[in-house]
């Protein structure tokens, strides 16, 4: 054959290739909006809720913060080493699925308790094996699209936008079906989420499977596990940036893991779907925008603008009394929120190669996973004393976050 027919041939080998590629890729993005979508609004309807399920079980206010506390802390424990498993492996979607239905095993039971203590065990758990879902589902979100802002936005929007569906419907189901047919529901739709996401195509990488990996000796668990990422991502600018986001974290936990009583006590259970709704809203609509900005002007500038934007929010909800004020309100935190998490997965993305992605995006949810667990200690603390004490107190380490935040470079060489 001639050399000029086997060019033109191979070109249309190459093309084709390329369009199936692109075929896949885009199948794979559809059915990961969609598991995400239906997960989210798993979410939005259980979590605003067990603050305030924990309270009727006769739970103090102490114990109400400790449920946030031994979530995140066996999250962060095991974020971890299922990154680096979701790595060594090349599998995003086995531990995606494998997370998403844990977590809702752990939701459909606490429908069936009746006790805080139960309750309490029951979300212990669902930190330990639904860590595995978060690091593998931002890793392969970025392996989507090399605009990370941009893609990290369109599903920042997309979980918020289930997320507030399921704050709405939340607070539906709590007034007409009763509170533990939340968590029933809500198992229910993460089955079905983590069962679209075993639809999702991956290409082999040339990662280890999973029983290889459990299986191999302890000669070359070391040796592979020597090979892992920690030290390297903890280390210089990037080393700084998880610890700013630990700070944020501080704070987000002093006031989220008591502020659903807070709103309650203070507006009526009705309120608390809502305002959570409110905040959702906010980020689905204003998720994708915010990150085209962040592709075009840096993922730094809008990580120190969400890190004011906690301090603003925080202030705002410690004294306004109205609850149509206290709406507006909401609408603001859910920007300063996507923004955070925008820029702060954008910023992972851009700074750590593909092949260690899933450990740099365990590390992030990681620090933010350790944030929750000392932030609700002291919420729960502070808010025996005085919600408004609580609420203002958040402003140290978000200060000293956004201090530190300053000396971040913008890209790492």
């Amino acid at each position: 054959m001639p050399k000029r027919e086997e060019a033109v041939i191979q070109g249309k080998r190459e093309r084709a290739l390329k369009l199936q590629r692109l075929q896949v890729r885009r199948e794979n993005l559809l059915i990961l909006a969609v598991s995400t979508f239906i997960a989210n609004v798993s979410f939005g309807m259980a979590f605003p809720y067990l603050g305030v399920y924990m309270r009727l079980l006769g739970a103090s206010m102490f114990l109400v913060g400790l449920l946030s506390v031994a979530f995140n802390l066996t999250s962060t424990v095991f974020q971890y080493p299922f990154g680096w498993l979701s790595d060594s492996t090349g599998n995003r979607k086995g531990f995606i699925a494998f997370g998403a239905a844990s977590i809702g095993v752990f939701y459909a039971a606490m429908a069936f308790v009746g006790s805080a203590t139960g309750v309490l065990i029951l979300r212990t758990l669902q930190g330990v094996f639904g860590s595995a879902m978060a690091p593998a589902h931002l890793a392969l979100i970025s392996e989507l699209s090399t605009r990370a802002g941009s893609i990290f936005g369109l599903f920042n929007s997309i979980e918020n936008a289930g997320y507030m569906a399921g704050n709405f419907l939340g607070s539906f189901v709590v007034r007409y079906l009763g509170i533990k047919s939340v968590f029933a529901i809500a198992g229910f739709l993460l089955f079905l989420s983590a069962g679209l996401a075993l639809l999702i195509k991956e290409r082999p990488n040339g990662g280890r499977s999973l029983p290889d990996v459990i299986r191999g000796d302890r000669k070359s668990w070391r040796a592979t596990a020597k090979g892992s990422a920690f030290k390297k991502l903890m280390h210089g600018s990037l080393g700084l940036f998880y610890v700013t986001v630990f700070l944020v974290m501080i704070a987000s936990g002093q006031f989220y893991s008591v502020s659903p009583v807070y709103f309650e006590e203070t507006f009526g259970e009705w309120s608390v779907g809502v305002i959570f709704g409110i905040e959702s809203l906010a980020a689905a609509l204003t998720g994708y925008f915010l990150g085209r900005l962040i592709d075009i002007y840096g993922a730094k500038r809008f990580y120190l603008l969400a890190i004011a934007g906690y301090s603003a929010a925080f202030l705002l909800y410690a004294f306004a009394e109205n609850v149509w004020l206290i709406f507006g309100v909401a609408f603001f935190s859910g920007v300063k929120w996507v923004l955070m998490i925008n820029s702060t997965s954008a910023y992972v993305a851009q700074n750590v190669k593909a092949s260690e992605r899933g450990q740099g995006m365990s590390l992030l949810n990681a620090m933010m996973s350790l944030g929750w667990v000392v932030g609700p200690l002291i919420g729960g603390y502070l808010a025996g004393i005085s919600f408004r004490l609580n609420f203002a107190s958040t402003l140290i380490p978000l200060g000293s976050a956004f201090l530190l935040a300053l000396r971040l470079p913008e890209k790492l060489r």
